[in-house]
């Protein structure tokens, strides 16, 4: 007799980020949400990011298993423009001005549309990265990690009657802020910020020169721990924690 309902406690997601010096493979059960696998695989001597990342899909723990769902997500400095003025083809020119120190050919370009902000994320991927992944696991999504964020903190969003919310992502040695408008993204940065002093120092940046109030506009937490979460609440009045599923 066949089984219908919900999906199967074997089924499983694969999300890969790439990192500066490798990539880290996370494994998660579609049925129960639980993270199964953590493990980074960083580059030697010698090795591309392509010979990195097939290294990485050798891992016994990663290979033993059939997913059905594979997202490989790029944490290169990303950029945003509005849906209804992006075009394909000026994504390189667009990504140069943005970020005039950084090298990238045309074949890295990558976009990504987040529809509930109705923006386009604009980021890179080594073309040869994303060939081996392609090779591995035809199927696979390449996505932005910040875009993902900003659709997740957004969906979180719909239905709130605050006209301005504040949002801080701790990332691993860095701070992502969002802040939305009546639903639309109105700022979105990354900063490099190592410890907490260094997170509570651009929050209040972004927040003063946001003109925010500290006793009325709300700011939300993704990631952060009890030492963070205790110093924002000495300078704002309405502080909560969340966290994302990415």
């Amino acid at each position: 007799m066949p089984v219908t309902g919900n999906k199967s406690l074997l089924s499983y997601s694969l999300s890969i980020r790439l990192c500066t010096d490798g990539f880290s493979f996370l494994v998660h059960s579609l049925g129960s949400g639980q993270l199964l696998l953590q493990e980074s695989v960083h580059c030697e001597h010698g090795e591309t990011m392509a010979d990195v990342l097939e290294r990485g899909f050798q891992l016994p723990r990663v290979r033993g298993r059939q997913y059905e769902r594979v997202i490989l997500y790029s944490t290169s400095p990303s950029t945003r423009i509005p849906l209804d003025e992006f075009r394909r083809e000026d994504m390189l020119a667009v990504y140069r001005i943005t970020f005039a120190g950084v090298s990238v050919r045309p074949e890295d370009m990558c976009f990504q549309v987040l529809p509930n902000l109705d923006v386009v994320e604009i980021f890179t991927i080594p073309a040869p990265v994303a060939e081996a992944l392609r090779h591995y696991y035809p199927s696979a999504m390449i996505q932005g990690l910040y875009g993902t964020m900003l659709c997740q903190v957004a969906e979180m969003q719909q239905g709130s009657t605050l006209p301005v919310s504040f949002h801080a992502i701790v990332l691993e040695g860095g701070l992502m802020v969002a802040v939305l408008r009546h639903g639309r993204l109105h700022f979105a940065n990354v900063f490099h910020a190592p410890g907490n002093a260094d997170i509570l120092y651009f929050m209040l940046y972004v927040w003063k020169n946001l003109s925010l109030d500290a006793w009325h506009d709300s700011c939300t937490l993704y990631g952060a721990d009890e030492d963070l979460y205790n110093n924002v609440c000495q300078y704002l009045a309405n502080v909560d924690i969340r966290e994302l599923s990415i």
